[in-house]
């Protein structure tokens, strides 16, 4: 199965420096931290130990999809932020403006943690003694450029979780075409979005030919569990759901019939249900649109709710814990076990589930912890020191 991570960074545009008449939208912050954790503990499965067996609940192993809410956030973010900045042309200041801001919002993080993954594993395991799989010298530049979700790699490889970022990139790429088309042309662009987006989403799951990277024998199953191979169709699909989402946002009438805490808390029911029943990958990510029009346009409990400085505390450090995952699951990639554990191999691993929900809450708190420093340290003065520099 490919490993996913989950992350695709939304703008935080309380700290964007050409956003600072956008009106900010708290509910997206809060419901980026809770995915960010939900992320967490399906890497916590996956690398450490399983402690809800997918015979009683699919839920946190189908828990990959919050990546692509993450791109779903990322694309009605990027069009509230800087759809002004691509109305009529695309102009030279606008146009670095904008990349100058998203390469200070994600790459610093990912080269930062990238390379102390790699200074741990050639220093302190000497490569492995051999190197891992995912763990191959010659994988370091396509991350490094940000290319590892384009196929030019064999597998998910070094901060798996920044497949995602890779795939991010790509959509930057593209949004000032997608901007200024919707302003020129807004009907057309919409259909052809939305015909794009199905095309991309039913092609990953369907089309392509994907291949289980550590056994090819073993058939790939029709989800959207793709990273490494085809990450950036994954990635610029829901991208420009987010997009399409923030257009459907924008009508006062869908708005207002959104706004109730009972249509929220029906969405929830039903994604909640959907991971947990393993339904089509599909009717999930449509589920997820729906939650970011709901949250977003909500204003009763949830809005309240998703206020609490916790929430946004945790919304505010969720790039830190989407990368900085990877150092709490690096000793079980060589050779480290938790005590208890039954069985052997990355995602075969179960421990009983007092135990794994004991290890799991510690694992998250170290992790909240470690991400907390980063945001300080890394995150926070890196943007910054771009956007002053160069922005």
């Amino acid at each position: 199965m490919n490993q996913t991570h989950l992350y695709s960074p939304s703008a935080s545009v309380s700290n964007n420096p050409t956003a600072h008449k956008v009106e900010y939208l708290p509910s997206l912050t809060a419901l980026r931290g809770i995915a960010a954790l939900l992320v967490a503990v399906f890497h916590f499965e996956m690398a450490a130990a399983r402690f809800v067996p997918a015979s009683q609940s699919m839920f946190f192993e189908k828990c990959y999809l919050m990546v692509d809410l993450f791109f779903i956030m990322s694309g009605f973010i990027m069009i509230h932020v800087y759809s002004g900045h691509f109305k009529e042309k695309i102009r030279a200041g606008s146009l670095k403006n904008f990349f100058v801001a998203r390469f200070a919002r994600i790459y610093p993080l990912h080269l930062f943690s990238l390379l102390l993954l790699v200074v741990i594993v050639r220093w302190i395991t000497d490569w492995g003694n051999p190197p891992i799989i995912l763990e191959q010298p010659a994988d370091i530049l396509p991350n490094v450029f940000l290319l590892h979700s384009f196929g030019v790699t064999k597998i998910y490889s070094w901060n798996i979780p920044s497949w995602s970022i890779s795939a991010e990139w790509a959509a930057y790429l593209l949004f000032p075409l997608i901007a200024l088309g919707i302003h020129k042309k807004k009907t057309a662009s919409v259909i052809v979005l939305l015909v794009l987006v199905v095309v991309a989403y039913y092609s990953i799951m369907h089309l392509l030919p994907r291949k289980n990277p550590i056994n090819p024998a073993i058939p790939v199953p029709h989800n959207l569990n793709t990273t490494f191979d085809y990450g950036y169709i994954r990635g610029i699909a829901g991208f420009t759901a987010g997009i399409l989402v923030y257009l459907v946002y924008e009508l006062q009438g869908i708005r207002r019939a959104f706004a109730s805490d009972t249509i929220s808390f029906f969405i929830i029911v039903a994604i909640t249900l959907s991971l947990h029943f393993a339904l089509n990958d599909g009717i999930t990510v449509f589920l997820f649109a729906m939650l970011v029009l709901s949250f977003t346009a909500n204003n009763g409990r949830i809005a309240k709710f998703c206020n609490l400085k916790i929430l946004q505390f945790l919304g505010n450090i969720s790039y830190s814990v989407y990368l900085m995952q990877i150092f709490l699951q690096e000793p079980f990639s060589h050779g480290i076990y938790l005590p208890g554990t039954i069985g052997i191999g990355r995602g075969k691993q179960n421990i009983d589930f007092s135990s794994g929900v004991l290890y799991c809450i510690t694992y998250l708190i170290l992790l909240i912890l470690i991400s907390y420093i980063t945001y300080q340290w890394i995150e926070r003065p890196s943007r910054r020191f771009i956007n002053r520099i160069w922005g």
